[in-house]
């Protein structure tokens, strides 16, 4: 019998070895860029053995969805498929039972609107409060359902400002939904709770949940400011901080509806979540962002310039030190994927998204496919995301010498690298012809590393890596190719590229730096 499985979000390597590596995979994302005619088609098209994937508690609110999408396909066994193996049956008739919890949810969504459209309006309507900044404890809100995301730039920017505030003398207060990642055990953590179970349309349920977040915190004492990263639909520390009486931080990494529109599928209610984004950015004491890009985009907003204030991402260079791994260590983890010890080892890791060009290396490793194997080396591409089926397609016939590892735990991201000769970050331009906005945590994660980088000459990318690394034309896989090539038969100029390049984020683009900068705002 066939087995297919559905998932809310990309899943670990781990978890994908347990359910099988023949197993077709579907995921939430993928499936709502179809339209309705051609998902009904995909579903039905479907059948054999099903398992619903649940690597994640906290996606357990998705489980009414993905039950109610396997009783659309031809399955003959239903199951929930969990971490180490567990399994539970599902009968169509408890999944038609979910489906009534699912409508029930979906008419709390639609409260949910209307009263954050009143909110909204009210919120934008009046003046934003001056309030000065007393003591040393921060509220941290991370109120961005991340089900499933367990690794990833946004993972490492959420520990590396909560970690430098903390040695900075800050107490901290963490309220996330999602499993706090990387994070000082001097933080204090308290995780929101998502909706039970959610309604459709999907996007509602960020209401939902956004209104609920002021009530479910218990604060040790008033803070000194509130920090929020931005994410779709909130205003929760709006909400907070004009209740507490104390200033708002505002992270803020690039407009979410901009994001929907050129990297998914646009909102079904964009202008709500446009008012979300306009509360947000009126009433925050100050806007933190990545880029001069963005600071420039903010200004245009609206957002008085003594306000905006941007520094690059950064890194903990601890953390990625190179001199923390053995020997044993690099050629251990070399042996798990099967990579010979004296291979010449050159690795992408991140998420494959729209920006992030995982496909264009890709379409490079396909064209020097003899070369790797002729001077023994190899390609490791780390992650997962939305662009892995064209990755896939391009890397068939060169399988030999390309590793795709599917997603690793983010504590892991460091042997990774340290395991590895050239590292690459071949990051396209925004499909819009607009500016490129991004500030790669992996770029500094990379440099930290101490390794010889090959990145695309792309705006900050750029800036940040000229004079210690290569750089190549974006979205052009024979230059990357080229480089790559150079780079892997020199060592002596790895080796030289790789120490300029630490010493340089030692330099300028640590956590601590970029925390600095908005202390200083403040």
């Amino acid at each position: 019998m066939s087995v297919f499985a559905l998932a809310a979000y990309p899943i670990s390597g781990t978890f994908r070895s347990e359910l099988g590596d023949d197993v077709e995979l579907l995921v939430l994302p993928e499936l709502r860029r179809l339209g309705a005619a051609a998902l009904i088609r995909r579903l039905g098209s479907l059948s054999g053995h099903c398992l619903l994937a649940l690597e994640d508690p906290a996606s357990e609110p998705l489980l009414p969805i993905l039950e109610g999408l396997a009783t659309m396909t031809r399955a003959r066994v239903i199951e929930i498929a969990r971490p180490g193996g567990a399994r539970e049956r599902v009968s169509r008739r408890r999944s038609a039972a979910h489906v009534l919890a699912l409508s029930a949810a979906s008419v709390d969504g639609q409260a949910a609107l209307r009263r954050a459209r009143r909110e909204l309006d009210e919120l934008i309507a009046a003046p934003r409060e001056i309030t000065e900044v007393v003591g040393r404890e921060v509220l941290f809100l991370n109120a961005n359902l991340w089900f499933g995301v367990k690794a990833g730039g946004s993972i490492a920017h959420v520990a590396g400002v909560v970690n430098a505030l903390l040695a900075r003398g800050y107490d901290v207060d963490l309220a996330t939904a999602s499993e706090p990642v990387g994070i000082e055990p001097r933080a204090a953590v308290q995780r929101l709770s998502p909706p039970r179970t959610y309604g459709l349309p999907v996007e509602a349920n960020l209401y939902r949940f956004g209104r609920s977040v002021p009530g479910q915190l218990t604060l040790r004492e008033r803070p000194s400011f509130v920090y929020q990263r931005h994410s779709v639909g909130s205003y929760a520390g709006v909400v907070l901080a004009r209740r507490l009486g104390v200033p708002l931080v505002l992270e803020y990494n690039g407009s979410e509806v901009w994001v929907a529109r050129n990297w998914g599928r646009p909102l079904r209610y964009e202008k709500l979540a446009l008012a979300a984004e306009e509360a947000s950015l009126r009433h925050a004491h100050v806007v933190v962002t990545v880029s001069q890009t963005l600071a420039a985009e903010l200004v245009a907003r609206g957002v008085d310039e003594e306000r905006v204030v941007w520094h690059p991402n950064g890194v903990d260079p601890s953390r990625f030190d190179p001199e923390r791994f053995s020997d044993d260590e690099r050629r251990g983890l070399r042996g798990r994927y099967g990579i010979p010890p004296d291979a010449t080892v050159v690795t992408f890791l991140g998420t494959f998204g729209q920006w992030h060009g995982a496909e264009v290396l890709a379409r490079a490793v396909a064209r020097r496919g003899a070369w790797a194997r002729e001077t023994g080396t190899r390609f490791l591409l780390v992650g997962d995301g939305l662009t892995m089926p064209q990755v896939r397609a391009a890397l068939a016939g060169v399988e030999d010498v390309a590793v795709l590892t599917g997603l690793v735990p983010q504590g892991e991201a460091a042997a990774h690298l340290a395991a590895s000769d050239v590292l690459v970050s071949p990051h396209v331009p925004n499909a819009d012809a607009s500016p490129f906005f991004g500030s790669p945590t992996k770029l500094f994660e990379y440099m930290a590393a101490g390794k010889a980088i090959v990145a695309s000459d792309l705006d900050q990318v750029g800036d940040v890596l000229r004079g210690v690394g290569v750089l190549v034309r974006p979205g052009d896989a024979d230059e990357l190719g080229d480089a790559i090539a150079s780079l892997a038969e020199d060592p002596e100029r790895r080796r030289a590229l790789g120490a300029q390049a630490r010493r340089r984020v030692l330099e300028r683009y640590t956590w601590d730096d970029h925390v600095g900068a908005i202390l200083d705002a403040l």
